[in-house]
């Protein structure tokens, strides 16, 4: 007997089947990129417009059905996963603004997190269907293998043969997908170098840009960050040499001395900054007063409407999210969970004698918070768990800043020697509906309907966040220990309407508030910080009490005195202007190569550096 007829009667049926799920796939994932292609004027993507992207999906799928023989179940499942991916990427587009990328997928242990953020139905139905398909595969390939076991053992085994043939092929196929975004990546060459760059500045324009398959393919896991080309142990030392002797230490106390509280305040930004808004009060009026006692600025948030993690990140470990490869949307899920230990503010102040919890009132899966907590050496972890006696803010489901604020209290109490606490609320998370009563006026590009109340609702949140802060500063006043608050917003919600976002674009929009404040003397009070980076905001409030910098903090200032802020794709001046790549003097480029050699070193090189430039360090 020919092999013909084998090939016939199930790998090339199984060809066809997976040409057709690939089309049907590619489209239902696309179709949510192109609905906002055309609400922004563009011209929507076709499936065949990424001829290399559909042609990777049907290869894969077509492999993937004659290696395993179950033709059926892996349609099902292809299909299924399809409808799952397009109803998580809408509802994520809806609420975070941002596509479907493949980090998403540990969300899937968050299944809580995922409820709050859009109505059951939007769950249940399409999950139902998903079984169901699934149940009527396995019924159909039961059919099928009943019908395979009447062929005769040579046409059985000439099956077996092709199958582990072309297994080493799926393989191979598999790895190259998702070695994407390796430089000499094969797969990669075949796209226009200029279409499928990663778009740093945003994933939805990385989407709209390139489609869906392509733009998931450029956020698939790579390399933290690419070697600098003088990494050395000799590199390190000149460095270290340098910012070692760069300021002498003022005295004073240290920051292991004090109770240091570091306050990330889901959502919380300035509306009154944006041009085209007009509110008929201020939500941040008691941060505004306080900023006349401590020191106040703005910060550059990763993104517009999302990456709290990734700000937190920052602020902890004084790494940037600029020198960070694009394809990283969270370093938390991509380089700090799994390791037993990363080089952070909490091991520096636990090495001195301090301790150190982490606050927050949500699940601790989300961002895998549990895991990086521990590598980052956090000696407690209170979560959503730990909440059980807090009140509901009127309609909000959330967990109340005022009662995040209580929790640190507490802690802080209990607390025999000086202590960390890293507190990340919620009360303001997205999406936003009428909770609340006594909302503000609003007026300008406030968009319409449904628009103008999620608007209000956030502000309104904000301004509520605001009183809990002024309570909470009260309070700390009124300690003995001396203690320090370090507080900043994480990004804008994704509720500003087109108009008023494009108004304020590019800068405007990522901008959030950041208060310096204790309650022991302050040197220069009042002082107006201007832009300032989320790396720097620990050695500012060092500073800000006069305590002594390591050298690495004192290289972090360094950046952001002579360059600025080093966001994703963008560079912020102090004044919050925009500095081109091409306009950096030698100086700052010098600067910024001594950053990124020491960021390589501590988070994927040797280490060379951690010990003399930040504190004792033990791999």
């Amino acid at each position: 007997m020919s092999w013909f007829p084998v090939l016939r009667r199930s790998s090339a049926t199984d060809v066809l089947l997976a040409a057709v799920a690939t089309y049907l796939a590619v489209r239902l994932l696309g179709s949510s990129i192109n609905r906002e292609a055309v609400q922004r004027g563009l011209e929507p993507r076709g499936v065949f417009d990424d001829l290399v992207g559909l042609a990777l999906v049907w290869v894969l799928l077509s492999l993937l059905m004659v290696v395993t023989r179950q033709r059926w179940l892996v349609l099902a499942l292809v299909l299924g996963l399809a409808v799952a991916g397009h109803v998580a990427q809408v509802e994520k587009l809806a609420v975070l603004g941002v596509p479907l990328l493949p980090t998403d997928l540990a969300f899937a242990t968050s299944p809580e997190f995922l409820a709050t953020q859009t109505q059951t139905a939007t769950i249940v139905v399409p999950l139902l269907g998903a079984v169901a398909a699934v149940a009527v595969a396995a019924w159909l390939d039961h059919r099928r293998r009943r019908h395979v076991r009447t062929a005769s053992d040579s046409e059985r085994r000439r099956r077996r043969i092709v199958s582990l043939a072309l297994a080493p092929v799926l393989a191979l196929a598999t790895a190259t997908a998702v070695d994407f975004n390796r430089p000499d990546n094969r797969l990669r060459a075949w796209y226009e170098p200029e279409r499928i760059g990663c778009c740093a500045w945003g994933q939805l324009e990385n989407y709209l840009q390139n489609g869906f398959v392509a733009g998931f393919l450029t956020n698939v896991p790579t390399l933290v960050m690419q070697p600098p080309p003088d990494y050395s142990r000799e590199r390190i030392e000149e460095i270290v040499a340098r910012y070692s002797q760069d300021r002498p230490d003022p005295d004073g106390t240290t920051l292991a001395d004090v109770d240091l509280v570091v306050v990330l305040s889901e959502s919380v930004a300035d509306p009154t900054r944006l041009a085209g808004l007009t509110i008929d009060r201020d939500p941040l009026a008691h941060l505004r007063a306080r900023g006349l006692e401590g020191w106040s600025g703005q910060t550059v948030s990763s993104y517009y409407g999302t990456g709290t993690s990734t700000m937190e990140f920052q602020v902890l470990t004084g790494q940037s999210i600029g020198l960070i490869e694009p394809q990283i949307f969270s370093p938390y899920q991509s380089v700090v969970a799994g390791r037993s230990k990363f080089p952070s503010a909490v091991g520096w102040l636990r090495s001195h004698g301090s301790d150190a919890v982490a606050v927050h009132p949500y699940s601790g899966d989300l961002y895998q918070r549990r895991s990086v907590y521990d590598t980052l050496q956090f000696s407690q972890f209170q979560e959503k768990r730990d909440f059980t006696s807090a009140t509901p803010l009127e309609g909000n489901p959330y967990i109340s800043d005022a009662d995040a604020f209580d929790a640190t209290l507490d802690v802080l109490d209990d607390a025999t020697d000086p202590t960390l606490v890293n507190l990340v609320t919620i009360q303001n998370h997205s999406p936003f509906f009428a909770w609340y009563e006594g909302l503000p006026t609003i007026e300008g590009l406030i968009g319409e309907g449904d628009q103008q109340i999620h608007l209000a609702t956030w502000i309104r949140g904000v301004e509520l966040s605001d009183l809990a802060l002024e309570e909470f500063l009260s309070e700390v006043s009124t300690r003995e220990r001396p203690t320090v608050v370090v507080y900043y917003g994480d990004h804008y919600p994704p509720v500003l309407p087109s108009s008023l976002r494009e108004a304020n674009e590019p800068v405007e929009t990522l901008l959030t508030p950041v208060l310096l404040w204790s309650n022991t003397e302050v040197l220069d009070p009042g002082r107006d910080l201007g832009v300032v980076d989320a790396t720097s905001l620990l050695p500012l409030a060092a500073e800000m009490i006069g305590a002594p910098l390591p050298p690495y903090y004192r290289l972090l200032q360094h950046v952001q005195d002579v360059v600025g802020s080093v966001g994703r794709g963008v560079i912020v001046t102090r004044d919050g202007q925009l500095l081109d790549d091409q306009d950096l003097t030698s100086e700052q480029r010098q600067v910024l190569e001594d950053f990124e050699l020491v960021q390589y070193d501590f988070s994927v090189g040797e280490g060379f550096g951690i010990d003399p430039l930040w504190y004792d360090w033990v791999p």
